[in-house]
């Protein structure tokens, strides 16, 4: 097992000098060289995380639409390309023309309803109108309730409206549109809602942006999507696949950011739209380097314990040598789930490594009430913040690129990342693993 470990983690780390490293550093000189990426849609492998969007009702009369098959017993919902808080602030700061708005299509259309005894729905794939000349997409009314029944939809083609910069363009994209009554609870509904409401439709976007490039004869490729928080991008050698979103050397990195390419630093610099395209320009490193993966070296992050007192990382790691970080919450099923598993992990190495259990919550008074019931006896500490919210403001959650709960990642008292994993299962084990293999 041990051996088996050091050739899987030598591999990772020559990987990772050989291929990428996140930095932030002291200083950075010009620009030298600069490669272009010219990225198009990729409907296939997506490494990142697809949302489910609900789609809205429509208030219609029956001119406005033709190929009704049961007025009775459907519905037309609709999908907006552009969301309205974009269309809204465009039009009001003066930055794109109503009459150009009003000229635009943005939105799909889908019948969905109920007839003799199957659920369906239809996608106005021509946009115009009219559902007679599409597809109909027939089911079992309970399919939502099997696992896995967003395999059983299509992904849908379609050419939409997009809006970036105040500027519209078209753009090729891949919508799958599911079942999903449940996306939604209510309270006290009438039995015409009730029935409004089994047939919810989510739509998600499978397509990404991705493109290939050279340096020094060696072939990357990039994936590029639009997160909540901005453009978030993951490099990949060109004839391999992304890594899943719980593997320790998965990453995304956000524009502006620094990788190592070979032997030479690049920033991510720029995108731009129609027709998309990336600007990775070279540049020269000095001063410390920092990062958020294996193999690299973490800031030295302050934090708070669930008392409000501060301390640093450094300082936590100095006491035993190593420090195991846990990025969890109440609120995290899978965290609790795993909570009697770091407790046996923390009677077997607390002589030997300082375990540091920190909660992003509003509040610390869950916290303390759950690590006191379930005897977590170790530094607990909290990260403010907004559980399930993807907010990453705190300097050590941004740092560290902590979007998996639970995380977990093992310091040396230099801040080298020894170890990351997310999750429990083959992954906890790994830590456990790795953690033996450390004290054998």
């Amino acid at each position: 097992m041990k051996t088996r470990l050091k050739k899987t983690m030598k591999f990772k780390l020559q990987f990772l000098g050989l291929l990428l490293t996140f930095i932030s550093c002291s200083n950075i000189s010009d620009k030298s060289t600069s490669v272009i990426v010219n990225l198009e849609i990729n409907p296939h492998n997506n490494p990142f995380a697809t949302n489910l969007v609900a789609m809205n009702y429509e208030n219609y009369a029956p001119k406005d639409f033709k190929g009704i098959i049961n007025k009775d017993s459907s519905f037309v919902m609709s999908f907006n390309t552009i969301s309205n808080r974009a269309l809204k602030k465009g039009l009001k700061d003066g930055l794109i023309e109503q009459e150009v708005a009003d000229t635009l299509s943005t939105k799909i259309y889908v019948l969905s309803g109920y007839n003799n005894g199957k659920q369906h729905y239809i996608v106005d794939i021509n946009k115009n109108k009219d559902f007679s000349d599409d597809e109909l997409i027939e089911f079992d009314k309970n399919i939502s309730n099997k696992p896995g029944h967003s395999k059983s939809f299509k992904i849908n083609k379609l050419e939409v409206t997009k809006l970036e910069e105040n500027k519209f363009f078209k753009q090729t994209a891949y919508l799958q549109f599911i079942p999903d009554p449940n996306y939604f609870t209510y309270k006290n509904e009438t039995k015409q809602e009730k029935f409004k409401h089994s047939l919810q439709l989510t739509v998600r976007y499978n397509g990404f942006l991705y493109g290939n490039f050279a340096i020094d004869n060696r072939k990357f490729g990039i994936g590029v999507n639009k997160g909540w928080r901005g453009y978030e991008f993951i490099l990949k050698n060109a004839d391999s696949t992304f890594y899943p979103y719980n593997h320790q050397l998965y990453a995304k990195y956000k524009l502006r950011d620094t990788v190592k390419l070979n032997d030479n630093y690049y920033q991510i610099d720029s995108l731009s739209n129609y027709p998309y395209q990336l600007t990775i320009n070279e540049i020269n490193v000095e001063g410390q380097i920092y990062g958020f993966r294996t193999g690299e070296v973490s800031k030295n992050y302050n934090i708070k314990d669930l008392k409000g007192n501060s301390t640093t990382l450094k300082k936590l790691a100095s006491d035993k040598g190593l420090l195991l970080l846990d990025f969890w919450g109440t609120w995290c099923g899978p965290c609790k789930e795993l909570t009697p598993d770091l407790i046996k992990l923390h009677e077997k190495f607390n002589k030997k490594v300082q375990f540091a259990s920190l909660a992003f919550e509003l509040d610390p008074k869950p916290v303390l009430d759950y690590t006191i019931k379930n005897n977590m006896n170790w530094f607990n500490g909290i990260i403010k913040g907004k559980p399930k919210s993807g907010d990453m403001s705190s300097a050590v959650i941004g740092g560290l690129r902590i979007e998996c709960y639970p995380t977990f990642i093992v310091l040396d008292s230099d801040l080298n990342i020894l170890f990351r994993t997310c999750g429990g299962g083959n992954n906890f084990s790994e830590l456990k693993e790795f953690l033996n293999s450390k004290f054998e």
